[in-house]
């Protein structure tokens, strides 16, 4: 198994949108991420696949 998906998601909820960065999973993993999204009341899930140094250094301050 690959864990090569990188992705910057918008989720709007409600009239607000919350963006957050998902990596390391396999695209399967971030379709079942999509729909548990829309099954929580999601409006709309809109996803833009970055680079992983993108994604890595976007994170670096939340990882030990």
């Amino acid at each position: 198994m690959v864990l090569d998906s990188f992705y910057k998601v918008k989720i709007t909820k409600d009239n607000k949108t919350e963006i957050y960065h998902w990596g390391y999973f396999t695209y399967k993993m971030v379709l079942d991420d999509i729909n548990q999204a829309y099954k929580d009341g999601a409006d709309a899930v809109e996803l833009e696949m970055i680079s992983k140094e993108k994604f890595d250094k976007r994170i670096k301050d939340y990882v030990a």
